[in-house]
């Protein structure tokens, strides 16, 4: 009896270990992974910003991989990892079962898992499908998908899959990013004893990291050297001539940059793709970014703010600022450590001598400065950590810098700021600030478009107008507070006179002018008051960028844009965009506009510009109460626009003109954008457009004798009479040349009295 009560016993409990191990595994049944997934598996992969040149600019990912396909993955690079990781790869059914024996007898010696025994399948299921905490449960899952994997998928494919997967340490995820990483060149361009190097990470890629620990990489390289010998991948001439070899590393990486440039591109592929295709998709943008030129204008614009603010002070922040800045002194309580080269905002916290001491939350530091006149306890600054408990001083005061070149609307070089690290506000695209002066060569297009020439007389005089918006008198000034009577259009613009200008404005049709901006590149609504050919209008760097790249392209505006083309991970191109150009204005009127702002650098307000020997045209700005200082101007390989200022309208110092504040970032700027040009051309102007000599007191042609300058008209459109009285033909120099090459004895400068 009792036999048979302890065989019942023993059975039942057989029978209850069966049932549960079927149920065990019927609950796994439902709950793994559905292996098919694999079949439209897109991996996580790095999108890849390019400059116009093909030079890399940034990568944007989660994890930094990108995908190659099976076909370029050289033989001997599988067969590294093959020979290091999984010897019976192409044998086994996604398991080995001597090594898990192995990894078994190990694991019940040290009383917890301590070896895995896994195979390439059983990693690859791991990273995609499991947690990599080490439990029985989760290795017998592994085992089963593993399996399953073998069972519905070819090994290359398998292998595919692994070798784009694995993390190889730095960021790099499968073996083509590792091969930029550690080499600097494809997958597909490694030898086999990098092949061997990368092939010995899988196991501990901070331990065998070869830019960290260049022995114990050289140790686990020849490891894998010998596994490859083993397996019969190598004959002993290669292995030994790897081993002899020391590991050269690529240490001249591409330097990546982080800038306004770049987040302007991130911005445009969020809005159009969203985030995660942008973190994950793989895409290839190629942009018209020049890489080199960009870097060199957030240089020049950092250093000539720094120059500024030191030159005009720091001006007393408003209620507005502080409230700002304390807001985010605040946020900056979730920061645990500070890092060299970032940007932060402490509190003024004592000040003496030439040293100023700062707060911030859970730090102290301090920062030299001559000037402590301008800081007080409490105050919130910007400053850039150093180390230590060293900072320095960021200024308060802002830029923005757009560059286009003007024959295709490609931006070369945009610059949102001081530093974006300060402030990811894009002051080139979103700012809008008054222009000054700058908007006047718009007016001045318009009066040439009807019919008004270089030497169409101007009223410099006081002048008034019925301000409807402040109900009292609006009276003009010129800079300098004189007026100087009847002047010729060209010196009016030459020389910023406001009075004039404003005059003209009056004498032209309002609507005419706003129409002719919107033609130009402002997308921004003018209104429609007299104060407007002053730069009264808010408006961004870039529209006004885009208006002058037109005057430079003779007339013929061309869409500013910023991103070429973009190709998917699959290599197809998916956005591609083309210069999308109109002409607008006549080319022949646009041209004569083109030699009065070339007269601004010559001999107005711009002549600083004059030390960089180019041919230049452009024109300065400047606000009231020196709050916006402006350049735009163009070479004719070159359009360039230059705004500085403050976040909040307020005067940046005393006689802050555009000359003075923005010019000097435009010159530095124009000087490296023509460095590399061997000769830059000088404007070539329409058939119908000619020089002719002008005395610019009598605004007529000079006779030889009285001084003139040569100014560009339309043929027709010129003086007829000499600043004698005296009616005058004047044969330009251009059809000279004509007339003496093809007649010789024909030489004719001008024939008087129409004789």
């Amino acid at each position: 009896m009792k036999k048979i009560k302890f065989r019942t016993i023993f059975l039942s409990l057989i029978l209850l270990l069966v049932i549960s191990i079927f149920l065990y595994f019927l609950y796994l049944t439902f709950t793994l992974p559905d292996i098919k997934k694999l079949e439209n598996f897109q991996p996580s992969q790095a999108t890849r910003i390019y400059d116009y040149k093909g030079k890399l600019l940034s990568e944007i990912y989660l994890q930094k991989r990108i995908y190659v396909p099976i076909e370029k993955i050289p033989d001997f690079v599988k067969k590294a990892f093959i020979a290091t990781e999984d010897k019976s790869f192409y044998t086994n059914i996604g398991i080995d079962f001597e090594a898990i024996l192995r990894a078994l007898i190990n694991d019940i010696k040290a009383g917890h898992i301590v070896e895995g025994g896994s195979t390439i399948s059983q990693q690859l299921i791991k990273n995609l499908f499991l947690t990599p905490k080490r439990t029985i449960n989760r290795k017998i899952r592994e085992i089963i998908l593993a399996i399953k994997l073998n069972m519905i998928y070819p090994k290359d494919k398998i292998l595919e899959l692994y070798l784009n997967e694995i993390y190889l340490g730095h960021g790099a995820y499968g073996i083509e990013a590792a091969s930029e990483t550690y080499f600097g060149k494809h997958v597909w361009q490694l030898n086999i004893c990098e092949a061997a190097v990368l092939a010995g990470l899988p196991k501990a890629p901070s331990k065998y990291d070869p830019f960290k620990n260049i022995e114990e990489a050289t140790y686990r390289r020849d490891v894998v050297i010998n596994n490859m010998l083993k397996e019969g991948y190598i004959d002993e001439d290669t292995a030994e001539k790897c081993k002899s070899e020391p590991i050269n590393l690529n240490y001249d990486k591409p330097e990546k940059i982080y800038d306004y440039s770049v987040e302007a591109v991130k911005k445009w592929l969020v809005d159009r793709y969203g985030y995660e295709a942008l973190t994950k998709g793989g895409y290839k943008v190629y942009t018209t970014i020049d890489k080199d030129l960009q870097m060199n204008a957030s240089e020049i614009m950092k250093n000539n703010i720094e120059l500024l603010q030191d030159k005009f002070g720091i001006r007393t922040l408003t209620k507005q600022e502080i409230e700002t800045l304390l807001n985010q002194y605040k946020k900056q309580k979730k920061i645990k450590r500070l890092k060299e080269g970032n940007i932060y905002i402490g509190l003024v916290s004592d000040i003496k001598k030439n040293k100023v001491k700062i707060l911030l939350p859970n730090f102290e530091g301090y920062f030299n400065y001559k000037k402590t006149k301008y800081f007080h306890k409490g105050m919130p600054v910007y400053v850039r950590y150093k180390g230590g408990n060293q900072f320095e001083f960021v200024p308060y005061l802002e830029g923005a810098l757009v560059a286009i070149d003007q024959k295709t609307g490609e931006i070369r070089a945009l610059v949102g700021g001081y530093d974006i690290k300060k402030s990811q506000f894009n002051r080139a695209l979103y700012a809008k600030r008054q222009t000054g002066s700058s908007f006047k060569p718009i007016v001045y297009l318009d009066a040439l478009m009807n019919g008004y020439t270089q030497v169409s007389v101007l009223k410099d005089e006081p002048i008034s107008f019925w301000d409807p918006d402040r109900y009292e008198e609006w009276i003009p000034e010129n800079f300098y507070k004189k007026f100087y009577g009847d002047v010729s259009l060209r010196y009016a613009l030459v020389h910023s006179l406001n009075v004039a200008s404003v005059y003209l404005y009056d004498k032209l049709n309002s609507e005419e002018v706003i129409n002719l901006a919107y033609k130009l590149g402002i997308k921004t609504e003018l209104p429609n008051v007299k104060s407007l050919v002053l730069g009264t209008a808010d408006i961004s760097p870039l529209e006004m960028a885009t208006v002058y790249a037109t005057f430079a392209n003779y007339g013929k505006k061309c869409e500013p844009f910023l991103i070429k083309k973009i190709e998917n991970s699959k290599g197809e191109v998916i956005y591609e965009n083309k210069p999308n150009c109109q002409q607008v204005v006549p080319e022949d009127i646009d041209a004569v506009l083109i030699d009065m702002l070339e007269g601004v650098i010559k001999e107005g307000t711009g002549k600083q510009a004059n030390v960089l020997g180019l041919p230049l045209a452009g024109k300065t700005g400047t606000t009231d109460e020196y709050s916006d200082g402006w350049f735009i101007g163009f070479s004719p390989y070159i359009t360039t626009a230059v705004w500085v200022g403050y976040d909040i309208k307020k005067k940046i110092g005393w006689k802050a003109t555009g000359a003075r504040t923005a010019l000097p970032i435009w010159i530095d700027f124009m000087a490296t954008a023509h460095a590399n040009i061997d000769k830059v051309e000088d404007f070539k102007f329409p058939d119908d457009t000619a020089y002719y000599p002008i005395n610019e007191k009598t605004f007529s042609l000079s006779d030889g004798i009285c001084d003139y300058k040569k100014e560009l008209f339309i043929i027709g459109t010129e003086p007829e009479y000499d600043c004698e009285g005296n009616f005058r033909f004047y044969i330009p120099d251009k059809f000279l040349t004509f007339l003496n090459e093809d007649i010789p004895e024909f030489k004719i400068k001008q024939v008087e009295n129409g004789n």
